[in-house]
């Protein structure tokens, strides 16, 4: 852990709203605080959200620790609260705990007194949290008056007696001549709007404070390029350090094998299209860039339904902070189920310019990120720079078995690596099949276990000794694979006219076969790393 002084640098940074000393806190602290949240959750993949949402806590509550220099042990208990909070909200019950908020616990978190780690705390040694959610209360009291001047001057008298009066439905129907249909749009109507206004709100504090601290209003990168038909993540992490790379490039056989692209294997519920790239985005772009020796940042995941304002100003800061650097940002689900580049922002028009995979150029407003589309879940990494080398051959190797074994974070619905492919062969068994699914499935496959095998052949020629042995059968395992991949592809779904013929059993002995030969490279793979 950084000492004492660094660490109140830039702290005393990010109260000043610098965005990078922002980022580098969560560099310097994110591996401490996965540790502190999974001592309470025992659940690693928990661990990941817990830590990601203690840091967007810790930024905006910063202003109430004093002392720049205790904060290490008062982020700490920051992230042990919020674990904590999360161990109920799965029990059922949303309401927040507070389990270490006595003095004596605060004394043991921070290693002194009862008020050593927080400057602005009461005698109890907690955080001022009555004030604060009556502040928050009052913030939200005037947000809805904003909202009440918006509406018609019967939408405005029918809120307020449903509110003051404790009116039901049917009492407003007929108070104010009405259908109690038209009550429900009134109510629904008025959702929406305070909704929209919580975000434009908080997007314009947000733009009030760059403005004050001078920040860009403005920048344009050029626009990026795309050098594989696909949008793998590593191949976007490749395109992206081109920026900054000083004409030194990856490539992209380099960058799907050491970040595990090539190896990658999501299967949905009957194969469906989506699945491909369905995965926990952040838990695995913080596994390639610290594979390729990258220093970034991510947020967001699959599967949540919902982005709250803080998240959005969150998302937008790593944003505007990673084009600022030079960078275009990745981001996931602009257009459903796609990567594509943020290369450029406008404050004044409160616009992003957006790049997709299908070339495509598009503006979005600031308040509307994460609140488009069909698929909420947004997606954004943010890259910092080269920090150091690669991993060596070994790490990347092990990050390859640990996906075929599905050791990483489960998502309802999916199943990954060799799991995947009982779930496809299920879905041929039963007839459920998703036939476009199966085609893009199988021809981004095609392409990645063809990039395995170079870059396990790859491995195996600078490795030399017994090694190159074992990692050049592995290799000819993965073209096996390959080549029933590519073998599958032309024949299906296109051309059919409506029946099938034997294709199904095509299919089925393809995957069969493609699945033995993948077990069997996996096999050698775990056999080379017990005695690497």
């Amino acid at each position: 852990m950084e000492n004492n002084n660094e660490t109140a640098e830039l702290v005393a940074l990010v109260k000043r709203g610098e965005t990078a000393a922002f980022e580098q806190i969560v560099t310097r602290y994110r591996s401490a605080a996965l540790s502190w949240a999974r001592e309470i959750v025992r659940d690693v993949y928990l661990a990941e959200d817990i830590v990601q949402e203690a840091f967007l806590r810790m930024r905006d509550k910063l202003g109430s620790l004093e002392d720049d220099a205790k904060f290490t042990a008062w982020f700490r208990l920051m992230v042990r609260r919020t674990a904590m909070n999360a161990i109920r909200g799965k029990s059922g019950n949303e309401a927040p705990i507070d389990l270490l908020g006595s003095a004596g616990t605060a004394a043991m978190e921070a290693g002194g007194g009862a008020n050593s780690s927080f400057g602005n705390a009461g005698g109890d040694g907690g955080e001022p949290d009555e004030m604060a959610e009556w502040e928050e209360q009052a913030d939200r009291d005037e947000l809805v008056e904003q909202v009440l001047q918006r509406l018609s001057g019967q939408a405005r008298e029918v809120l307020r007696a449903s509110a003051f009066d404790d009116a039901t439905p049917e009492e407003l129907a007929a108070r104010f001549g009405m259908n109690k249909s038209n009550v429900y749009n009134i109510f629904s109507r008025a959702r929406v709007k305070t909704n929209d206004e919580r975000f434009s709100s908080e997007v314009a504090r947000y733009l009030k404070e760059r403005r004050s601290r001078r920040e860009t209003v403005a920048k344009t990168l050029a626009e990026p390029s795309y050098s594989s038909p696909y949008a793998f993540i590593s191949v976007m992490i490749g395109e992206a350090l081109r920026y900054v790379s000083d004409g030194a490039e990856w490539s992209t056989t380099e960058l799907m094998g050491i970040s595990g692209d090539a190896f990658r294997l999501n299967t949905a519920a009957g194969c469906n299209w989506r699945g491909i790239s369905t995965f926990d985005w952040s838990y695995t772009g913080y596994q390639t860039m610290e594979r390729l020796g990258i220093e970034g940042t991510c947020f967001g995941r699959p599967q949540r339904r919902s982005i709250t304002p803080e998240q959005q100003v969150h998302l937008l800061a790593v944003i505007q902070g990673t084009i600022d650097r030079g960078v275009p940002a990745i981001i996931r689900n602009m257009n459903i189920n796609e990567f594509g580049y943020v290369y450029g922002y406008d404050d004044e028009a409160g616009e992003i310019k957006y790049y997709g995979a299908n070339r495509l150029k598009r503006s979005f407003r600031y308040d509307k990120l994460g609140r488009t589309g069909e698929e909420p879940p947004l997606f954004v990494l943010g890259i910092r720079g080269q920090r150091s080398q690669p991993m060596p051959g070994r790490a990347a190797l092990q990050a390859i078995v640990n996906h075929a074994r599905g050791k990483e974070p489960p998502l309802e619905g999916f199943a990954y690596g060799l799991k995947g492919y009982e779930l496809w062969l299920e879905a041929v068994e039963r007839g459920g099949l998703n036939l476009h699914g199966h085609a893009y499935q199988v021809a981004i496959l095609a392409e990645a276990r063809q990039r395995a095998a170079s870059y396990l052949q790859g491995l195996a020629v600078r490795s030399g000794g017994r090694r190159e042995q074992g990692l050049a059968a592995a290799a000819a395992c993965y073209g096996r694979v390959g080549e029933e991949f590519r073998r599958l592809y032309p024949s299906f779904p296109f051309g059919y006219g409506g029946s099938h013929g034997n294709r199904m059993g095509q299919i089925r002995s393809g995957l069969q076969a493609a699945y033995e030969a993948e077990t069997e490279g996996i096999a050698i793979i775990e056999h080379l790393l017990q005695q690497w």
